[in-house]
């Protein structure tokens, strides 16, 4: 699908994160540059935290023109950027790095992420009572999302209460939803849930045994949608006892091709037809899933 050569004048691109071997990304970048003759070409990088600052001195100076990021270093990386985009900063999370004329600056895409996810299934969360589970780079963009939406309540779950209190605070006075924080031993005892949204790691790859609510919860709730931003394994544990209590049940991987497009255009100055996303979502998701072996 690729075949990219690579020139002394190609631009460079790629996605910073630790682990960062599972990554889809490239095959979206890489085939947006090849559907637009672009002389680019978009890799994967392996950056542990400790070395962040460096890794994005080093991208600059290697002449990099853009980055995604992503966990851990979605909130980490802002210290070492110089602006920040007005959504960033509002999200306080950055998956997006933008080079240009000595400036790196960041952006967060992944609300457009979410918010094309559910788009294109003709779903809405205005008026939703939303459980949000984890409170971490993802979680802002998703709590956005939730908010810029219209949802009707929504709960912050984390390990930490703090963290998810801390998320409360900066993002409710913008908007005028009822947002309540918890601690995510306490979510499984909440009643009256319709959506249920997980930004945390648990059902990830090394995790696949793991959910972070309890079969329980969807018995004593009727929930409607139950989002997870994790695309590998394809269904997690939490997205299969879901589904199996009726719920309509979304991956992260629209998350993640709506996302990249979104950098694609701030990277490139462009603006995407809504049918050529479409297109590409379908085509991509249809080649990962060839890739991975996936039936269903």
């Amino acid at each position: 699908m690729l075949n990219v050569q690579i020139k002394g004048d190609t631009r460079i691109y790629g996605v910073i994160g630790d682990p960062i071997a599972h990554t889809f990304s490239p095959e979206i970048h890489n085939s947006v540059f090849k559907a637009f003759g672009e002389n680019a070409v978009y890799i994967p990088l392996h950056v542990k935290p400790e070395n962040l600052s460096e890794a994005v001195k080093g991208a600059a100076a290697l002449g990099f023109k853009g980055l995604n990021v992503t966990l851990p270093h979605k909130i980490n990386i802002i210290p070492h950027l110089t602006s920040l985009d007005s959504e960033a900063a509002l999200i306080g999370a950055v998956n997006t790095v933008r080079f240009s004329k000595g400036e790196i600056k960041g952006y967060n895409t992944d609300i457009i992420g979410v918010e094309y996810t559910f788009k294109t299934r003709g779903l809405s969360l205005k008026g939703r009572t939303c459980l949000l589970l984890g409170a971490g780079g993802a979680a802002d963009a998703v709590l956005c999302a939730l908010l810029k939406a219209g949802a009707k309540k929504i709960y912050i779950a984390n390990r930490t209460e703090e963290k998810a209190q801390a998320l409360k605070e900066r993002l409710s006075p913008h908007f005028n939803s009822e947002i309540t924080a918890l601690s995510l031993s306490s979510a499984a005892e909440l009643k009256g849930v319709d959506t249920v949204l997980n930004t945390t790691t648990l059902g990830f790859e090394g995790k696949t045994d793991l959910t972070p609510l309890p079969k329980a919860f969807f018995n004593s709730n009727d929930v409607e949608i139950c989002f997870d931003a994790i695309y590998t394994p394809w269904q997690t544990r939490l997205l299969k006892e879901a589904e199996e209590a009726g719920a309509n049940c979304i991956n992260g991987f629209d998350m993640l091709i709506f996302q990249g497009a979104a950098s694609e255009e701030i990277w490139q100055d462009r603006k995407f037809d809504y049918e050529f996303l479409k297109s590409l979502n379908s085509e991509l998701k249809e080649h990962y899933k060839k890739m991975k072996g996936i039936k269903k």
